[in-house]
């Protein structure tokens, strides 16, 4: 007889042995059987989270407080699978050529790994668990929902030390209005949407001194922030290897970010050192552009709940798939060959103060030393997105950003008693202030969300995405740029490698409806020391259009 708790017992039990050193799974299968289990005090396998999450940073250290599993044995069908984490916590720090070396050598062995597993477990597919059972088992699966309470990283680099702070992460499955809900996954056609939120995330930077300690903490440059994060995968097992969607957006409907006289410069530095780091290769993981067979394979899950070992948990619960076979629907004739990466940022409001910092003894608390704060300056954005879609097959690039509107105002002593005066730069308030989410993920009122603006013809990507267009959603500014292979003829005289770079075109577009700009004396020095104050204002309008090609 078929019995859930021998299938997905044993799956749950070896994700957290596998992240987690000294666990031993034997001794909780009890407790899991009864519903809910919990551990406490556990140390995280970093060398692991480093290679599969392929982090841009070196962890030092690794500790989750208690974690639990919970499994709703008589409604999995309706009720997911919960895996509850209370505060976990990581130092990390930059990695350096040792460690780089390391990551590369491990991914290749555990690409091995995989490719022999996923052949491995389709020669013993025929003893594995009856269809039927393979479809309920992957459901819950695809189901679980992971939640994560007080997330602590700390980064510490020579006199710099930041601290990040998430106070809750929701991690699950989304139906086509992105809320929480059970999901089915088809076994061949594959659609699926995750949802991750992210609640009360606060970034501090400090400067300790020559012994390791922070003297007097600073304000937090990002306080309470809150994120949403969709992700949508379309492909069909039997043509993964050749056509592929996903898309990834991320918004946020404020964020207020705070800068010091004292930080600016740690800023500056951060700044510096994350564009030296060489950035992971994220969208070849993905998708898995430079090897079709291993894309193929890898999405392949081995039946009876064996996984590759090269999987993390998290792309393990995003593409866990029956191992049965099935007949794929017939695809859409509009559908472009190739595989489709679209990523998209959205911010509704974002503000940028500026605060002069200074030390003082305050001798009223004993003598202390605390920081006094004067502001000098606000940038207030609203209506921000930046987009970036990719279709590697057909050579097509395509980078959009805009801009809604945008107010810059003098505070403190810099700020002018006259209201004309008072702004620097302002814009006209947008007429529809959502219209710069249209056609993303977030847009409630689009249809298709599952396809992206990747194309292979530059003429009917510009018919769809017009000068119009552009304006209609960022009317403050808006830019676009798209790097393409124009077509070539079939038979050449000229050889291949020398037709590599032949071909490319780079078309852009910068496109803004108007911008106002304010000047006074009331900016450059304090009101009580400046003479009467005298006035320039100025409309300067960005150029309408600028277009170049390049071959």
């Amino acid at each position: 007889m078929f019995k859930l708790e021998s299938y997905i017992t044993p799956i749950l039990l070896s994700y957290v042995a596998k992240y987690v050193k000294n666990f031993r799974d034997e001794d909780a299968q009890v407790s899991l059987w009864e519903g809910e289990v919990t551990f406490q005090n556990l140390d995280l396998r970093l060398e692991v989270l480093e290679e599969e999450l392929n982090l841009p940073v070196d962890l030092v250290s690794g500790h989750i407080h208690e974690l639990s599993i919970q499994v709703p044995w008589t409604k999995l069908m309706s009720e997911p699978v919960k895996i509850i984490i209370n505060t976990i916590e990581f130092v990390a720090k930059l990695p350096d050529d040792v460690s780089r070396q390391r990551r590369a050598a491990y991914q290749k062995e555990q690409q091995r790994k995989a490719k022999k597993a996923a052949m491995e477990a389709e020669q013993q597919q025929k003893g594995a668990a009856p269809a039927s059972s393979s479809v309920v088992v992957n459901k819950i699966i695809n189901n679980i929902t992971l939640q994560c309470h007080n997330i602590i990283l700390k980064y510490v680099e020579d006199d710099i030390v930041v601290s990040m702070n998430v106070q809750c992460l929701n991690f699950s499955p989304a139906g086509e209005n992105w809320k929480h809900t059970m999901v089915d996954v088809h076994p061949v056609s594959v659609f699926m949407r995750r949802l991750l939120q992210i609640s009360d995330l606060t970034i501090c930077l400090d400067k300790r001194n020559t012994a390791g300690r922070i003297e007097v903490c600073q304000e937090p440059v990002l306080y309470r922030c809150t994120l949403e994060c969709r992700v949508l995968r379309k492909y069909n097992v039997n043509t993964v290897s050749t056509s592929s969607t996903t898309r990834i957006g991320v918004f946020t409907k404020a964020l207020d970010i705070n800068v010091s006289s004292l930080q600016f410069p740690m800023v500056m530095r951060l700044i510096k050192m994350l564009l030296e780091l060489k950035p992971a290769e994220m969208e070849e993981e993905i998708m898995n552009l430079d090897d079709p067979e291993e894309s193929a394979e890898g999405n392949e899950t081995p039946a009876g709940g064996a996984q590759p070992e090269s999987q993390s948990y998290l792309w393990w619960a995003w593409n866990l798939l029956p191992s049965f076979e099935s007949q794929a629907p017939a695809s859409a004739d509009e559908e472009i060959l190739g595989h489709a990466f679209d990523m998209g940022i959205y911010a509704e409001e974002l503000n940028f103060q500026l605060k002069n910092s200074e030390y003082f003894t305050d001798q009223a608390m004993g003598g202390i030393k605390r920081i006094r704060y004067t502001p000098i300056l606000r940038i207030s954005l609203g209506g921000i997105y930046y987009e970036r879609s990719l279709l590697k097959e057909n050579d097509w690039t395509n980078v959009k950003a805009g801009l809604s509107s945008i107010c810059m105002e003098p505070l403190g002593a810099y700020r002018s008693e006259d209201p004309v005066d008072r702004m620097l730069v302002n814009t006209r308030e947008a007429l529809k202030e959502r219209s710069f989410i249209d056609k993303s993920l977030f847009d409630e009122n689009f249809m298709f969300s599952d396809r992206t603006w990747c194309s292979h013809n530059y003429e009917d990507y510009v018919a769809r995405n017009t000068d119009e267009y552009m304006l209609f959603r960022s009317p403050v500014l808006s830019f676009d740029i798209v790097e393409y292979r124009a077509p070539r003829p079939n038979s050449h005289p000229l050889a291949e490698s020398q037709l590599k770079d032949m071909g490319l075109r780079i078309q852009y577009r910068l496109l803004s409806a108007g911008i106002t700009f304010h000047f006074s004396q009331s900016f450059l020095q304090s009101r009580s020391k400046s003479p009467p104050q005298s006035r320039s204002h100025s409309n300067s309008p960005l150029p309408r259009r600028s277009t170049r090609t390049q071959t």
